[in-house]
């Protein structure tokens, strides 16, 4: 069925807050909605904790780079856990193995942060460790929900899924930063691995059966990738480029934020920590209004506004960088905006995907991003060390407008994506 058939045939959203009220009924979507929310808190710690562990372990902006690089391209991996995803026999059950495992790696990393024997190599063969059982996760945590609830409702869980699980973020940045500040960051990775084992406990009561298949898992790879590329009447392809071109730039609030706490002579802990929670609120507002809404029939003009939105967004707050934590409202707006891009292309996925295909469909688009983010982490860490700041933000958000221009005028299909 095409993208414009299943818009003709989908029933009419729901908005506001009955949505949100119709999809927390259900049980298996509560249980599954604690498990991610508990993951999600563990990796905000995570991802304020690593990139400051990278820099002061090195000394260097271009290494942080390269660990948020080598992070985001084991990401980009995630299309080889496709097929193990969609072949599983209940997919709670990679929940159940994958978030222990990367409890045990965290708390590994702990101990050696916190006794002097982590190094950079080291770091980056537990952050390789850490990403590749997440590519697994999270292949099998997106792939919960069209199974579970209805395209109409997927853009509410969508929202509240990425609404309160932003608000552990934001608890996690915060108490990430105060460790960081207070004690080390070291102490934020034990933390991370203890939420991961508290993810898999909720994630106990979420059944979700599938029909396993018979074929080997190479054999699965590659009819998941000729699927993506055939597209089914999507213009799936087409997609996932527009999203690795923005995926490029997508690490640039991190490593700005990053490197504007970090040229601060006193205080860049606390103006790191700040204005990491600041980006972290605006995601959490963002999602809730893209849930109310529920745009379904407007997700091109969503996507073209919301990646030109960030990059003037981005421009603006480095160029209040000097005011340090009074920049926090602009980062503010800036997360508020860029959690819209890749939410709205993630429910697009699952609400038009079939059942056999959504773990391979998801993680082949994420195939695109992450090697756009991962390439794009490593360049923006590198000139950070070579050019000012101002001028790397500048690059970013005039590049953010230019990508949504160039999709705009060469992509039709883009311009009339809905569902």
């Amino acid at each position: 069925m095409s993208a414009a058939e299943l818009e003709r045939s989908a029933p009419v959203p729901r908005t506001s807050l009955a949505g949100y009220r119709t999809v927390f009924r259900n049980r298996r979507f509560r249980w599954y909605f604690a498990s991610q929310a508990t993951g999600d808190a563990g990796y905000a710690v995570y991802a304020i904790a690593i990139p400051w562990l990278a820099l002061r372990i090195s000394g260097s902006l271009a290494v942080a780079g390269v660990v948020l690089g080598v992070e985001f391209g084991v990401y980009a991996l995630s299309f080889l856990a496709g097929p193990v995803v969609d072949r599983v026999a209940d997919l709670r059950t990679i929940l159940l193995v994958g978030y222990p495992l990367q409890g045990a790696l965290a708390l590994l990393l702990g101990y050696l942060a916190a006794t002097g024997a982590l190094t950079v190599p080291v770091l980056l063969v537990l952050v390789v460790a850490l990403s590749w059982l997440w590519d697994f996760t999270w292949t099998a945590s997106v792939s919960i929900p069209p199974k579970i609830l209805g395209p109409d409702e997927l853009f509410p869980a969508n929202a509240l899924l990425s609404a309160v699980s932003g608000g552990n973020q934001v608890a996690g940045y915060a108490v990430g930063a105060a460790l960081i500040l207070l004690l080390s960051p070291s102490s934020g990775l034990v933390l991370y691995g203890v939420l991961n084992f508290a993810a898999a406990a909720f994630a106990i009561p979420v059944l979700v059966p599938q029909v396993r298949a018979a074929r080997a898992w190479f054999r699965e790879l590659v009819d998941g990738l000729r699927s993506f590329v055939d597209g089914a009447g999507r213009p799936l392809v087409a997609l996932a480029s527009f999203s690795a071109a923005e995926g490029f730039f997508s690490a640039g609030p991190a490593l700005l934020i990053l490197a504007v706490a970090n040229a601060r002579p006193a205080g860049g802990a606390t103006t790191y920590g700040i204005l990491f929670t600041a980006f972290a609120i605006g995601t959490v507002v963002g999602s809730v209004v893209l849930g109310a809404v529920n745009p379904r029939a407007k997700l091109g003009t969503l996507l073209f506004g919301a990646s030109a939105a960030e990059g003037v967004l981005v421009l603006a707050a480095v160029v209040a960088a000097p005011l340090g934590a009074l920049s926090a409202p602009l980062w503010f707006a800036v997360g508020a905006v860029d959690v819209v891009f890749y939410q709205a292309i993630l429910v697009y996925l699952q609400a038009t995907t079939a059942s056999t295909l959504v773990g391979r469909t998801l993680s082949n688009n994420y195939l695109f991003r992450g090697t756009g983010r991962a390439s794009g982490a490593v360049v923006l860490g590198a000139m950070l060390v070579l050019l000012p700041v101002l001028s790397i933000g500048g690059l970013v958000g005039a590049a953010l407008v230019g990508v949504a221009v160039v999709f705009v005028l060469l992509s039709a299909p883009l311009r009339r994506l809905a569902f």
